[in-house]
């Protein structure tokens, strides 16, 4: 018997094999284009179940590397888009299949266009335990995508410096990351060390967290950016589910979430208001669900 090849150049074909016939695909993947996801929608079957999970970093956007117009495809066959900020796995489920490893939806990563970036999609089953705990984690952690958050990266995405300046201050320890210090303005005085020894070391968690790239030269530069990472993953979650409640209502809402995930709170009127305090202060004209009035007043 022939042993089958497989081009390291050429991933997505082994990807378009899972999609032919899927009832329903996830994919997990930091970075995705739209060419680059095209070639994968075209092969979904009719009706197929589509959930997608990536992250829109304003800068990565900028870069080229991440579109998050690739909602609009997505939207239209009816799956949805769940950001994370700090997503960074690479995986594609469809059923009792997947295949895990490095190939991101982009014409490169998957081999659309020649050369291909040297990558690998391994196959193994979708009740593989670090798999499960992975789309465990994504889906406890990671927020819904509308049109609003879309276009909020993209204006974020255009107001950044020129991309020899980027190199990321840092990332979130944890996947339910949530802001502790309060108030929040004192950030960008701490990025740009304008602040005294004390304060850099209580600000330095929450701004490693955001991952802001060095180089933003002014303070609205730097806010819609932080505003951008706010509206993903946990914090963007909870945002998203409690923007319509009162604030004892929000903070009840608030235990439940971090209950779901195992995430401890001593204070949790003091976690809301900090979160609240911040959404106010990076998302200005964050509204709620209903009713068309402020977050917090």
């Amino acid at each position: 018997m022939t042993q089958a090849v497989f081009d390291p150049q050429r991933c997505g074909d082994r990807l378009l094999e899972l999609a032919g016939d899927a009832e329903d695909l996830t994919i997990i993947a930091p970075f995705i284009t739209v060419p680059g996801i095209q070639p994968i929608l075209s092969a979904l079957p009719p009706g197929c179940r589509l959930e997608v999970f990536t992250r829109w970093r304003p800068d990565e956007v900028a870069s080229g590397v991440s579109d998050p117009r690739v909602f609009d495809l997505i939207s239209e066959r009816g799956g949805t888009v769940a950001l994370h900020p700090v997503v960074h796995a690479k995986a594609y489920v469809a059923g009792a299949s997947a295949l895990v490893g490095s190939a991101n939806v982009t014409t490169n990563g998957l081999g659309w266009t020649r050369p291909g970036g040297v990558e690998i999609l391994v196959k193994t089953s979708a009740e593989d335990p670090a798999l499960a705990e992975l789309l465990g984690v994504l889906r406890a952690t990671s927020s819904i995508a509308n049109e609003t958050d879309r276009d909020a990266i993209l204006d974020a995405a255009a107001t950044l410096p020129t991309p020899s300046f980027w190199t990321p201050v840092g990332t979130a320890e944890h996947t339910d990351w949530l802001p502790t210090y309060r108030p929040p303005d004192v950030l960008w005085r701490v990025y740009t060390g304008q602040r005294e020894d004390g304060v850099v070391d209580l600000v330095r968690p929450d701004l490693d967290a955001l991952g802001v790239p060095n180089g933003l030269t002014t303070e609205d530069a730097f806010n819609t950016y932080v505003g951008a990472i706010l509206r993903q993953g946990f914090t963007g979650k909870i945002a998203r589910k409690c923007s319509n409640l009162t604030t004892m209502k929000a903070v009840q809402r608030l235990v439940e979430i971090c209950h779901q995930v195992g995430h401890p709170i001593d204070d949790p009127a003091d976690v809301w208001e900090t979160l609240a305090a911040w959404i106010a202060h990076f998302l200005p004209g964050y509204q709620r669900i209903w009713g068309g009035t402020r977050l917090i007043g």
